[in-house]
């Protein structure tokens, strides 16, 4: 799953995957705080356990959230009868929760947070195992940013990759999944990413095929229009039949266009971006329920007017509608 559909999507809190997850043993890594050697891959996640479903057994509840935010920590934290934490989405998204949406201004900081939070949520033999999964984890996220940062990717908002982008965007695949075969085992990497490489890898190749395309279609173009080229004898199709072929392709066209350049937008943001997205966020949130707190209703029609107010103030309070769909979402009316 890419990164921001944990945002979008709120994979945090809907982590609803219960179903086989992965059981792991673990050896101890390194500190997740410890800075690597510049250039050298992280050191693959250490596993040598079976794999299979699990049995879930009472795990504590959950801890009073350390993070100031809208949602609550997931639960994402399911352990086997014979104590094993399974290593499945879940807990991946517990771990980002942490690693993006902390109070941290830096990944040391939101690294130590999570840490402090295992040992409180999860009983010692478990929270072991999610700290020695953790440090090639946060590992893999300084190299992914570091690696990312070097190819220069910037795609306007909603903007489908042109070229050169999606010549880059073709290289940023290949390290990114160079990079998480040198961090985590195959299942491992199945299990927390599921099948986003393949999903880049196919919209590259579209992407490419677009461009070539375009290009062909400007070569045949020029071509036509050159003396003896035949192009003039072409019958040109009237102003409706090229209304209903814009018609006809246009939707469908725009709804790829759309879905490519998430795709895109996806996999070219860093962690720390989506980390400083969502500090932004709070700032905003914070904004908006002080100022909700204080709105009073119509005597008239008070809900109809305060939905009115609210609506108001999310847009004045939010620059994006994203955030405005979640300050919506939070429950705040």
């Amino acid at each position: 799953m890419h990164l921001s559909s944990y945002l979008r999507q709120g994979g945090y809190v809907a982590a609803a995957l219960a179903s086989a997850g992965l059981i792991w043993y673990w050896q101890a890594g390194a500190p997740a705080d410890a800075p690597g050697e510049t250039g050298a891959p992280p050191a693959t996640a250490a596993w040598n356990g079976p794999i299979g479903p699990g049995t879930l057994s009472g795990a504590p509840g959950n801890a009073a959230p350390a993070v100031d935010t809208d949602e609550p920590p997931p639960d994402g934290f399911t352990i086997g009868n014979g104590g094993q934490l399974q290593a499945n989405r879940q807990l991946r998204a517990s771990f980002d929760y942490f690693l993006i949406r902390g109070d941290g201004a830096d990944l040391a900081a939101r690294a130590a947070q999570l840490r402090a939070y295992l040992k409180q949520r999860l009983p010692a033999g478990a929270a072991a195992q999610a700290e020695a999964l953790l440090a090639p984890y946060v590992a893999y996220i300084r190299a992914h940013d570091d690696l990312l940062a070097r190819q220069q990717l910037t795609l306007a908002p909603g903007a489908v990759p042109d070229a050169q982008q999606t010549e880059r965007l073709a290289t940023w695949q290949e390290q990114r999944a160079r990079l998480r075969q040198q961090s985590f085992p195959p299942a491992l990497q199945r299990a927390w990413f599921g099948d986003d490489d393949d999903v880049l890898a196919d919209a590259v190749a579209e992407l490419r095929a677009r461009n070539a395309d375009t290009g062909s279609a400007t070569d045949a173009a020029s071509h036509a229009g050159r003396p003896g080229s035949g192009g003039a004898a072409d019958a040109e199709p009237d102003s409706n039949t090229l209304r209903q072929q814009r018609l006809h392709g246009a939707t469908e066209q725009a709804a790829r266009d759309a879905e490519l350049a998430e795709v895109a937008r996806d996999a070219t943001r860093s962690y720390e971006t989506a980390a400083a997205e969502e500090r932004q966020w709070r700032v905003h949130y914070a904004r908006y329920r002080a100022a909700a707190s204080q709105l009073q209703g119509d005597a008239a029609s008070p809900g109809d007017a305060r939905r009115r107010k609210l609506a108001a103030l999310r847009t004045e309070l939010f620059p994006t509608e994203g955030e405005r769909l979640r300050a919506r979402a939070s429950g705040i009316e």
